[in-house]
């Protein structure tokens, strides 16, 4: 003890400074080596770095870099415990890699690459130098490019984030480290295309999870960070414009633009604000077959019983900002207020035709005949849903000796307003049709009249129902957390001990209030035809009938509606009382960790516990004879305690090569529309329907394992390799059964309710390849290759009566993969980058995946799982989402200064979206968007550029 107090009291230094690359510009994630003290750092967003509680003596400091030589210096900590600052300069090896200084995006690779080598856990890092360089619409799409992460898609843009095969609710997304909330009540996962993506200044997508994240993420954690001030002033400033040729042409257009400066003699007060604006005018086709199976002759086969034949007409606005304000009290201690905010109008108008075939008549291989019981339907629908996320955080940073305070307050919210609701109007067209069935294209079937009946004749159509909407969903958060960090020495080994407290308190609220109306007049659709049609549906391969204009029809049912509707009042209240709840969630988290370095080895481990509450208050609505009879209220809790262990090691093979091993503990907690116990009867559906809320719900556990080689290369470049490992326990399904004839109230109903599921597993392996190509002569020294590729496997293993749709069925014996868990993920890009010229082409693949479970064991029939159209890859299996290989190209030239045009191409293969049962032949949608041309300017300051 008195050597430890001599030890403790004798004067210690701190070593301080900034690494920067010739122009001046910080070096983010640059790795700082004392020695022989073995003491190590890593450079902030700002470049600076800090070594506290030095002995006095001589040392050397090291700062390396990928893609630049490395830096060293000899220095003095004096008795006194003074030392100098370091202004450490890298210069790039050799003048052919001069462009990883002044080229933008292969700038942001370098950052990228030099992050992701020295954080403790495995993460993957998207500068926004590198987001900008394709033509990402949304954060998600940009996201979507890295290493076994795919993507659920809508409206021709990335939706959901899905990281190594797992369903989006497994993953997590915050914001500056703070939890987001879900604009959806249905779900806990952001949709990430409400985000543009060019406010933040960087994506990083956690792989594993060190004990100060929050734990919900098994599959991942996206983190997006904004952007702050830098040392030098910043103003950058783009627009562009865009088309798209379907349905007649679609444009789009859109700005952005972000100032930021520090101020001040000593610069401590620094601000940055940036905006974003996009506004979308695209045009969908979509076909949507429903499967069934028929008999004749006693031959079971698959067509289509009808399809809806939609178009769609989108103007969708989204836009953003991100500020930061920030002041340095002195140096090592800092106060800040950051945030982010995002809102998208995905606004829009549907067009719906659906053909309804009568009976079989015959059947001849590709050709089908009805008979006259056939009838046709029309809907326009229009969208209005305004869906946004904001979070802002106020906090503290403190250096003190070697300790490391921090403190945060942050506030966070989702609103979906008009989000799952929208305004429709249902019209009856002509009768006693008969169609015949050409399938001659299995992904093209037609439906035709035979009989000569003019099946888009608008006075043969009239309102037989509309419904008026009302649909607010929001979320707000309160959280706040403290930290503290102590740097000390076990023997010669430097280590960082680090303890933290996290409270966050969540309140979800969900309200519909829909009404129904029918219609007891006779308004057809000639009265409300708005003069337009889609002559080029589905490059002319249907023939697609005129289109309303959902104006005359609001002025229309708003003259009538007290005369020539009557309101539906039951179906107001089955519809709207069970959707109307709100939810609380409270978090208590606490960590410990600690991190020490051993010559070549770092290892870092620790613990979390969290324990979380909740309380519900829904709607049980009950029915007498099958109609409405009353709503009463009702009301659940739940409550669990998580300990999540974890430890992750590096080991430095060589000075450019590493190893990286990782155990850790994940959860991922059940989505609130499945929590809530609320109870929802319909007996009008065939069979009756019956859905359950389940309190009971336990998250999703897992224990995830990993193991990662990395190289880098020189000037630039890194080569991974690694496998993963997830065993997942309590995984969440929705089940399907019929309730026994013992009920008093509700035999014989289909009864839907998620539950907690045994056990299911996912492996894989993943790989990616980044390199600058500088070593090559001439003109091609300007050549970079971006390469991914990942492969996933996984089992469910069912509950018991899962699925068991059949009565007396035995429920389902198969083990298939994991939903949205696609087996064969990859991304190719090439760069170019020389001179005034920079380019970039990607191509992003995702194979098929399990969407949702749908097929049904039937055990009075022998082998039937093996059936070819009663089987499971039959037209009644699973749904499934179809491949997805998309081609996007992007270049960028500097006309004169900070001045550059840009150009690019997206989607140029006109890749589809859409869903199948069974097989891929056995479509349920399939919708296009036509490739988009867009062409733009971009300012970036000569202060910001040098």
């Amino acid at each position: 003890l008195v050597t430890s107090n001599a030890v403790a009291q004798s004067p210690r230094g701190t070593i301080s400074g900034v690494a920067k690359d010739s122009s001046g510009s910080p070096l983010q994630g640059a790795r700082v080596q004392l020695d022989p003290a073995g003491r190590q750092a890593v450079t902030d967003n700002q470049g600076q770095f800090r070594i506290s509680d030095v002995p006095a003596g001589d040392y050397t400091l090291g700062v390396s870099y990928v893609g630049f030589a490395s830096f060293s210096t000899k220095l003095v900590v004096d008795t006194n415990g003074q030392a100098p600052s370091v202004n450490a300069v890298l210069n790039v090896v050799s003048q052919s890699d001069r462009v990883l200084v002044t080229g933008e995006r292969v700038q942001g690779e370098a950052e990228a690459i030099n992050i992701e080598r020295t954080a403790d856990n495995i993460l993957q890092v998207l500068p926004s130098r590198v987001i900008t360089s394709l033509p990402n619409t949304n954060i998600a799409d940009a996201v979507g490019r890295l290493p076994s992460v795919t993507l659920e898609r809508d409206e021709g843009e990335g939706k959901y984030v899905q990281i190594r095969g797992t369903e989006p609710r497994l993953s997590n997304v915050t914001i500056n480290g703070v939890h987001v909330p879900s604009p959806e009540g249905n779900v806990r996962n952001i949709k990430l295309d409400i985000v543009p993506s060019d406010i933040v200044d960087r994506i990083e997508v956690n792989k594993t999870l060190s004990p100060n994240q929050d734990a919900d993420a098994i599959g991942g954690s996206v983190n997006l960070v904004t952007k702050t001030p830098g040392e030098k002033p910043t103003y950058t400033f783009g627009v562009q414009g865009g088309y798209t040729p379907i349905q007649g042409g679609r444009s789009l257009n859109g700005f952005n633009g972000t100032v930021g400066q520090r101020f001040g003699v000593s610069k401590k007060l620094g601000v940055l604000l940036g905006g974003s604006y996009d506004k979308n005018n695209r045009g969908i086709d979509d076909l949507e077959p429903s499967q069934a199976i028929g008999n004749y002759n006693g031959n079971n086969f698959a067509y289509i019983s009808s399809e809806d034949l939609r178009t769609y007409q989108y103007d969708r606005t989204r836009y953003g900002f991100n500020g930061d304000v920030d002041y340095n009290v002195r140096p090592g201690w800092t106060v800040y207020l950051k945030g982010l905010q995002a809102d998208f109008h995905d606004y829009g108008n549907t067009f719906v035709y659906t053909p309804n075939a009568g009976s079989i008549l015959s059947h001849n291989g590709a050709q089908t005949t009805f008979d006259n019981s056939g009838n046709m339907q029309f809907r326009e629908y229009i969208r209005r849903p305004d869906q946004g996320v904001f979070s802002i955080a106020a906090g503290s940073t403190n250096v003190i000796s070697s300790y490391v305070i921090t403190y945060q307050f942050a506030v966070s919210r989702g609103h979906n307003y008009g989000g799952q609701d929208f305004a429709t109007t249902n019209f009856s067209g002509p009768s006693n049709v008969q169609f015949g069935l050409n399938e001659a294209n299995p992904l093209r079937p037609s439906l035709t009249s035979l009989d000569g009946t003019n099946v888009y004749d608008p006075s043969a159509y009239s309102i037989t129902s509309t419904v008026i909407p009302y649909y607010h969903s929001a979320e707000l958060d309160y959280q706040g957390s403290v930290n503290i960090s102590h740097i000390y020495n076990l023997g010669s080994h430097s280590s960082t001990f680090q303890t933290g407290f996290e409270v966050r308190d969540a309140h979800k609220t969900q309200n519909e209030n829909d009404h129904f109306y029918n219609a007891v007049g006779t308004y057809t659709m000639a009265q409300a035809l708005g003069g337009g049609s889609n002559s080029n549906y589905y490059d002319k391969s249907f023939v697609y009938g005129p289109l309303t204009d959902y104006g005359k029809i609001q002025t229309l049912i708003n003259g009538a509606l007290q005369s020539g509707f009557t309101a539906n009042l039951d179906k107001n209240h089955i519809v709207s009382d069970p959707a109307t709840w709100d939810a609380g969630e409270r978090i208590y988290a606490g960590y410990l960790m600690d991190s020490i370095t051993f010559g070549k080895l770092r290892v870092q481990g620790g613990l979390r516990i969290e324990a979380t509450g909740t309380n519900f208050h829904a709607n049980k609505v009950t029915l007498n004879g099958g109609a409405y009879d009353h709503t009463d209220h009702v009301t659940g809790n739940s409550g669990y305690i998580n300990l999540m262990p974890s430890v992750q090691a590096q080991y430095l093979i060589t000075s450019n090569t590493n190893l990286r091993l990782s155990y850790g503990r994940g959860i991922s907690r059940p989505n609130f529309q499945d929590i809530v116990p609320s109870v929802q009867v319909d007996p009008n559906t065939s069979p009756k329907s019956l859905q359950l809320g389940n309190p009971s719900l336990l998250p999703t556990r897992a224990n995830n394992y990993d193991v990662l080689i990395e190289h880098y290369f020189q000037p630039l470049g890194i080569l991974q390799g690694g496998f993963f490992y997830k065993d997942l326990s309590d995984p969440i399904y929705p089940t399907i059964s019929f309730v026994p004839a013992s009920d008093p109230n509700f035999a014989g109903y289909l009864r839907q309710q998620s539950i907690n599921g045994p056990s299911a597993h996912i492996a894989g392996f993943e790989m990616s390849w980044q390199q600058r190509l500088s070593f090559l002569p001439g003109l091609l020294s300007g050549f970079g290759v971006s390469a991914n590729y990942s492969y996933a496997t996984s089992r469910v293993t069912f509950p018991t009566g899962f699925s068991s749709a059949v009565p007396g069925g035995e429920g389902r014996v198969d083990h298939p993969g994991l939903q949205r868990q696609a087996p064969n993920t990859w991304n190719l890009g090439f760069t170019y980058d020389k001179s005034r010229l920079s380019m970039r082409f990607g191509v992003s693949h995702n194979d098929a995946s399990i969407f949702a479970y749908g097929y049904v064991h039937d055990p009075t029939i022998p082998n039937v799982d093996r059936d070819p159209i009663l089987g499971i890859k039959g037209p009644l299996g699973d749904q499934h989402l179809y491949a997805h290989t998309q081609v996007d190209i992007q270049g960028s030239y500097r006309i004169y200064k900070g001045l550059q045009f840009v150009a690019s191409g997206l989607n140029l293969t006109n890749e589809v979206f859409g869903f199948y049962t069974g097989s891929p032949i056995y479509p349920n949608q399939r919708e296009y968007y036509h490739p988009t041309l867009i062409l733009g300017m971009r300012w970036v300051s000569a202060l910001e550029r040098n």
